[in-house]
């Protein structure tokens, strides 16, 4: 006899498992130790005063002089140490295996990769990251990917907003290539669905927490609308493998992945605050198509659209920002 396929109940405990780590995860802290070694060009000075400002009351951020702090960093609870070698490469190395013993994040910030320290203990090879570029915006490029591939890196990126974009590209791909390998090796009708459903919250959740987002009524939306799109994929899955036999599996896993990566595009663009814009310029698309295809709706639409003159003393100007600093804090 067959086995009913009921109601996959370990699926909905992993997505319940899921939801318990994104709560922990809301309240944990996250601390990052910032190395200056002698010579550190200007430019990754500037760029650590940029990036490392916390936006969370539950990061902290430590700046030190390397040369001072080579036989203590990094910190028992550090999670990652990020140095400047400059002209210190033999310290840089010594924070590195620190950061080994204590199993803590590592990474080298150099101007090119000849500058990055050569003589490396094998242990350190596959464990230090090296960020080598010069110039603000290319390191902090770099410095983002770099903080991505992390144990940390949802902690990261919910503290620090200029690592979100490659946080979230890459869980979305992890995701997307995970879901992949279950529809094109999917052997019991239905069965993949629950697998991917449970990929997909998983994936919902941990965007929120890249966002800075607790997991709470505003959540429900964005979870009930990935569980909704769901079925849609499998449904097009099914009638695009019905219409093309003898490749199914590949219709079905691209489905997968694009059906992954859509769902997480709406998530993120909802958290990142982007939907409103994005609906209004759909919008206006739809009225300008409307426009041109009826001749006469363009023109009302040019003279709601005329600016309201108000006199300069009736106006309401607002107030100038004040300036509160970056928050960078240097200790030595």
């Amino acid at each position: 006899m067959a086995k009913s396929k009921g109601i996959p109940f370990s699926r909905i405990f992993e997505v319940a498992g899921a939801m318990k780590m994104a709560q922990d995860r809301s309240e944990s802290s996250v601390k990052v130790e910032v190395l200056v070694g002698a010579g550190a060009p200007a430019d990754e000075i500037s760029a650590m005063k940029r990036c490392f400002v916390p936006e969370t009351a539950r990061a902290h951020v430590l700046v030190w002089d390397l040369s001072s702090r080579a036989e203590m960093a990094p910190d028992a609870d550090t999670d990652l140490a990020v140095v400047l070698v400059g002209t210190q490469p033999k310290e840089a190395a010594q924070i590195a295996l620190a950061c080994v013993r204590r199993k803590c994040g590592c990474i080298f910030v150099v101007p090119s990769a000849l500058e990055a320290p050569q003589e490396l203990p094998r242990e350190l090879e596959d464990t230090v990251d090296i960020v080598a570029a010069a110039g603000e915006e290319a390191i902090l490029s770099k410095l983002a990917l770099a903080l991505a591939a992390q144990e940390e890196r949802i902690l990261l990126a919910a503290a620090f907003p200029f690592c979100r974009k490659a946080v979230a590209s890459a869980l979305v791909r992890q995701s997307a290539l995970a879901n992949m390998g279950v529809g094109a090796i999917s052997l019991i009708p239905g069965s993949d669905l629950p697998i991917m459903l449970a990929e997909q919250e998983r994936l919902a959740l941990d965007l929120m927490g890249v966002y800075g987002k607790k997991p709470g009524p505003e959540a429900a939306a964005d979870l009930a609308g990935v569980f909704g799109a769901g079925f849609a994929y499998r449904a097009i899955a099914r009638t695009l493998a019905g219409a093309v036999p003898g490749i199914g599996w590949a219709l079905k896993a691209s489905v997968a992945y694009g059906g992954t990566v859509l769902s997480a595009w709406a998530v993120e663009t909802h958290l990142a605050g982007d939907m409103p814009e994005i609906w209004s310029n759909i919008q206006e698309f739809v009225s300008a198509l409307a426009g041109a295809q009826g001749g006469e709706a363009a023109p009302e639409r040019q003279e709601q659209e005329q600016p309201r003159i108000v006199p300069l003393a009736q106006a309401t100007l607002p107030e100038a920002p004040k300036d509160e600093g970056d928050g960078y804090i240097t200790l030595s």
